[in-house]
């Protein structure tokens, strides 16, 4: 669970790219009822490029149990109302372990330029070359959690690759009632998971909620999620 983890983190200081629209969120994080960290993201883009810059901090009482974060930076291209990723850096921390993933991309297939610390390649490794057509989890994150109207709102795919492993978010069809939008959607590990994981679980169903507000668009207000120890949830402060 801890690319989807990743895929739902950025923050708070950016590089805006020119004549830029920028959108700011902070969240709760909860798991199992328990407060278990804050999110912040922060996201800014113009008619052809974008710019992310995120973190994700456990609570206190979450330090006590295994300290988790992560903060990373993500650009690329805007086109047609998609993202395209260009670069990435990621660096995650989970108890004792730490790793920094840089990337680039070719048009649209990535290329691993380190993943730090090493290690000796395993039989369910997957070749970053193969993977055209996917974006970064921080860009797969924002582009659920920015903004829109409701005629871009969900109901669409992103294939993410985050160094050495490939997973998907689809987002179904938004469902509105009055101001409120709801999108039903899967989280799917798609390839570089070992068996063990892979025989775990491979598919988590979550749910999206957006509220209308006075500038027509539907922004994120909340997410409720399946995790392999059980639910996970977010609320927007």
């Amino acid at each position: 669970m801890k690319p989807f983890i990743k895929a739902l983190v950025f923050a708070s200081s950016i590089t805006t790219p020119i004549a830029a629209q920028a959108e700011a969120i902070t969240l709760n994080l909860y798991a199992l009822g328990i407060r278990a960290g804050t999110i912040q993201i922060n996201g800014a883009e113009n008619s052809k490029s974008y710019a992310l810059n995120g973190v994700l901090t456990s609570s206190a009482l979450l330090k006590l149990i295994k300290d988790i974060g992560f903060n990373g930076t993500a650009s690329g291209k805007v086109r047609n109302g998609r993202y395209q990723s260009k670069k990435y850096i990621g660096r995650s921390r989970t108890g004792s372990s730490s790793s920094v993933v840089k990337m680039r991309w070719n048009g649209s297939t990535p290329i691993l330029e380190s993943y730090k610390p090493g290690r000796e390649k395993r039989s369910y490794d997957i070749n970053p070359s193969k993977q055209k057509g996917t974006i970064d989890l921080l860009t797969g994150a924002y582009s659920t959690f920015t903004a829109r109207p409701i005629d871009k709102l969900c109901d669409t795919t992103h294939h993410m690759f985050d160094g050495r492993r490939r997973t998907l978010i689809k987002l179904n069809k938004a469902h509105v009632s009055g101001k409120i939008a709801t999108c039903t959607g899967l989280y799917k590990r798609v390839a570089g998971f070992s068996p063990r994981n892979m025989q775990k679980r491979v598919n988590f169903p979550f749910s999206m909620r957006y509220e209308q507000q006075n500038d027509g668009l539907f922004h994120f207000k909340d997410f409720t999620a399946d995790a392999t120890f059980g639910k996970i949830r977010a609320i927007r402060k």
